[in-house]
Order: C-alpha cells, then sequence, then structure tokens
C-alpha cells in the first residue's frame, strides 16, 4: 500500500504545483497540448541524463559523488532546454509567461520520472522518498527549467545583443540553483534547506508569472484598438479580466450563461491579440517571423468577429458600455425608464415603447397629411 502511495504522490503532487502555474497564464497564451509536449519532453530529457549519468560513471570519467553534485546539474539543465529550444524555433512564444509555463511543465515531467527511479531503488521507503522529494526536488527542477523557459522567451522576443546576456543568466541561475540543491541534499546538510531551495524556486516563478500578467495587461492597453474594431470599452473589459473575478456577472444576468460565456472568449481572445501585435514588433527584421505572426494575428482576428456574430449586435453594445460609466448610466436609465412605462402599461412587453412609437408617427404622418 505504502508503495502505491509514494508513486501516486509522486506523480499528483507536481502535477498539481503545474496546475497552480498554469492558472497564472492568465490569457491563456499557453496552449494545453504542448503543456502536454512539455512534460513528455522533460521524461525524455530524464531519460537523456540517466544514460549520460551511466557513461560518465562506469567509463571512469566522474564518480558518482561528482556526477551528483557538479555534473547532473549541467547536462540535466542543458537537455530540458534543448527541448524548450525547439519550441522557440516553432515560434510557440508570445511572452516570457509561456516559457515560464512550458518550463515548468518540463521541469515536472523530468521530477515526475526521477521520482520513479528513485522509488524504484528503495520501495521499502517509497512514502518517505516520494514526501521528501515533492517539496525539495520537484520544485528544483520544475523553478529552474522555468528560469531557462523565461530566458529563451526574452531571448525569442528581443532581438537586440543584451538577448544574449539575458540567455547566459538564464542559464546560470538555471544550473546554479540546481547546483546549490545537489550540493547541499547530498552533503548530509538540513533538509529544511534542501525544501527551502525547493519551495523559494516555485514562488519566485509564481511571481515572475504575476510581473508578466501587469506586463501583458500594459500591453493590451497599447495595442488594442479600432483597428481591429476593439472598442475602448472592450478594451476596458479586457483590462478587468486580470483584476475583477465578476466582471461577467452583468453579462449573466441580462442575457445568461450561454451569451456571457461567449464574451469571455472573445474578451480572451482580444487579449492575446493585444500580446501578439506587441510580440509583432519584435519581430520587423525577421521576416519569417515576422510573417508567421501575422497569420497568427489574422486568424485570431477572423476567429474574433465569429464570436462577435455569436453574440450578437445587442449584447454587444451592453458589453462595450459596460465599464464606461457614461453608458452605464444611460443604460441603467433607460433600464428604469422601461420598467416604469411596463408599470403603467399593464406590463406590456417592452413598456409599450414600440405602440408610443407607432402613435407619434403616426401622429405626424397625420399632422402632415393635406386636408
Amino acid at each position: 500500500m505504502g508503495v502505491f502511495i509514494g508513486f501516486t504522490l509522486a506523480i499528483i503532487i507536481p502535477l498539481f504545483f503545474l496546475g497552480i502555474i498554469h492558472a497564472q497564464d492568465f490569457y491563456q497564451t499557453g496552449q494545453f497540448k504542448l503543456i502536454l509536449l512539455s512534460l513528455s519532453g522533460g521524461a525524455f530529457a530524464y531519460a537523456l541524463s540517466s544514460i549520460t549519468n551511466i557513461i560518465l560513471e562506469y567509463s571512469g570519467l566522474a564518480d558518482r559523488n561528482s556526477i551528483v553534485r557538479f555534473y547532473a546539474p549541467v547536462h540535466e539543465e542543458i537537455f530540458k532546454g534543448l527541448f524548450l529550444l525547439t519550441l522557440v524555433k516553432r515560434r510557440q512564444f508570445s511572452y516570457s509567461v509561456d516559457g515560464a509555463l512550458y518550463g515548468f511543465a518540463t521541469g515536472v515531467g523530468f521530477a515526475i520520472f526521477e521520482n520513479f527511479g528513485y522509488i524504484n531503488s528503495n520501495l521499502s521507503e517509497a512514502m518517505t522518498i516520494s514526501a521528501q522529494r515533492i517539496f525539495s526536488a520537484n520544485l528544483v527542477h520544475a523553478s529552474s527549467s522555468a528560469i531557462l523557459g523565461i530566458a529563451l522567451g526574452i531571448f525569442h522576443l528581443r532581438r537586440t545583443r543584451l538577448r544574449w546576456l539575458v540567455l547566459a543568466a538564464g542559464i546560470s541561475f538555471a544550473i546554479g540553483q540546481h547546483m546549490f540543491y545537489n550540493i547541499i541534499s547530498h552533503d548530509g546538510n538540513s533538509l529544511v534547506s534542501a525544501f527551502g531551495t525547493g519551495i523559494l524556486g516555485g514562488v519566485f516563478i509564481y511571481f515572475v508569472m504575476q510581473l508578466g500578467k501587469k506586463q501583458a495587461q500594459r500591453w493590451i492597453k497599447q495595442k488594442l484598438g479600432m483597428d481591429d474594431r476593439v472598442t475602448r470599452g472592450e478594451v476596458a473589459a479586457v483590462d478587468r479580466l486580470a483584476s475583477s473575478g465578476d466582471i461577467l456577472m452583468p453579462v449573466y444576468e441580462r442575457f445568461g450563461a450561454e451569451k456571457a460565456s461567449q464574451v469571455e472568449k472573445l474578451l480572451y481572445l482580444q487579449a492575446r491579440l493585444g500580446i501578439k501585435r506587441k510580440a509583432l514588433d519584435s519581430f520587423q527584421k525577421d521576416d519569417s517571423l515576422r510573417n508567421a505572426m501575422i497569420s497568427e494575428i489574422n486568424e485570431t482576428r477572423t476567429e474574433m468577429e465569429a464570436v462577435r456574430r455569436t453574440i450578437g449586435v445587442y449584447a454587444m453594445l451592453f458589453v462595450r458600455g459596460l465599464y464606461t460609466e457614461e453608458m452605464v448610466s444611460v443604460w441603467d436609465q433607460m433600464q428604469a425608464k422601461i420598467r416604469e412605462r411596463s408599470a403603467l402599461n399593464g406590463g406590456q412587453k417592452g413598456g409599450g415603447l414600440w405602440s408610443s412609437l407607432e402613435e407619434r408617427v403616426k401622429a405626424q404622418t397625420d399632422a402632415e397629411r393635406p386636408e
């Protein structure tokens, strides 16, 4: 039973941590299929690392202690980084949060399979091994890979010489953190220090994701506009996605759950469009990347138009005025007037406004008709 629980914890808890980080991808730029691919990439990196460790040890190039402390942190981070580099080459990064998310997923994939290796080596201590690794080594693997992902994301988006410095710093920091953890955990130092290293790494990535969200908010405000048929009211609604959990409640109350879901989809598409337009600024000197991003932007715009048509004119007018105080005031006054007229006209639908309009048109026509 203990072995089963140990293996279960070794899978579920790292995936739970990944879920927390995934939730910080607030504008949903990360693709679920690429998160799954990143998990697989981490598993593949673990297999390569295991083979490398075996070659180093049995060839006599390094002893076991040297491999664990110094060699493993280097080649493990390199293998994980090479996988993340393939995602960059496929143009899958829109901004740094994508790099953090895919990097964290790669580290989690690596950590889960490494957990299996440690548990298999001592099945009688399966639960203890799993519990110790979950909050230390697993978070170190995930956070170091996320750091690599962030560095690669910046390298991808910044077309200046400074990006090489950022990349070098990211690789050095990831390897350094991993090496520090391996040294303190394998030299008999305090388990608390090992836990602290892992937890601090996870917390660091969480706050980096928060900073990425604020950066994306600024980009969205800068880049969304009438060129994409996005009004100021819609931009305000997109901006409030990141600061309020119930911004769609007025839409839900007036139009129902289905329409509110459609509006939510539109707002997230608009947010991603703003981020992509900012990314496009980085690719002005790279025809291949620029054309690929323009294609993605056009696809997003096409999808937005389809969602707008599904939402309908009436609901879109409401959404566009939802976060403009003057428009909200006018809308509320109109709704109050309709309810008032409805009560006076015995509950007639629309408060009898259409009947009143018909009567006025008729009266005007009668007045203009020659006697």
